[in-house]
C-alpha cells in the first residue's frame, strides 16, 4: 500500500474516531476499564484458539457479515465464511503456531465499540520441521452484539522488512 493511500485512510478515519470519542467521555472510568478487560479476555480466547489450531473456536468471536470482515496483507476477505476457509487452509501445514505481542492498546470508542491495536511476532513449526517467524501488526474493531464482544473488522499485515 502506498504512503499516500495510507495517509488518506488515516485521514478518512479521523472524523469517525473524533465523533465517537465524544461518547467515551460520557462513560465512567470503571465502565471503560470493564470494556477494556472484556476485550482483553476475548482477544486472549481468540489467541488461544489460534495457537491450538482451533479455527472454529477462533471464528466464534467473529460476526457473520459480508461487508469485508478481515484484511490480511492487502487481501480482503469479504465474508466470515471466506475468512474462515482461508484461515483453515493456511493452518493445515502447521505443526504449531504462537503469537507474542510486544505492544497492545485498546481504545474504547463507545459502550458498544472498542479498537484493539497490537504488534508482535508470530512463529510456527511446519509439518516437515522447518521453523518460520515474522513480525505482524493488527487492528481489530470489536462490537458488542447481543451482549457479546465480536470482531466487526480486523486488519493484519506483515510489515516490510
Amino acid at each position: 500500500m502506498s504512503n499516500t493511500l495510507r495517509v488518506l485512510l488515516v485521514l478518512a478515519c479521523v472524523p469517525f474516531v473524533w465523533i465517537t470519542q465524544h461518547d467515551s467521555k460520557k462513560m465512567s472510568i470503571e465502565q471503560q476499564q470493564a470494556i477494556e478487560q472484556a476485550i482483553v479476555d476475548v482477544q486472549a480466547k481468540m489467541q488461544q484458539a489460534a495457537q491450538q489450531g482451533d479455527v472454529d473456536g477462533l471464528y466464534e468471536h467473529v460476526l457473520e457479515m459480508d461487508k469485508g470482515v478481515i484484511i490480511e496483507d492487502g487481501l480482503i476477505r469479504w465474508t466470515r465464511q471466506e475468512a474462515l476457509s482461508v484461515t483453515k487452509q493456511g493452518l493445515q501445514g502447521l505443526k504449531d503456531v504462537s503469537y507474542v505481542y510486544s505492544q497492545k492498546r485498546i481504545t474504547v470508542i463507545s459502550p458498544a465499540l472498542a479498537l484493539w491495536v497490537g504488534e508482535g511476532a508470530s512463529s510456527a513449526t511446519l509439518q516437515d520441521g522447518r521453523h518460520i517467524s515474522a513480525p505482524f501488526a493488527e487492528s481489530i474493531l470489536f462490537m458488542k452484539n447481543a451482549g457479546q464482544w465480536k470482531v466487526f473488522h480486523a486488519h493484519r499485515s506483515v510489515p516490510n522488512r
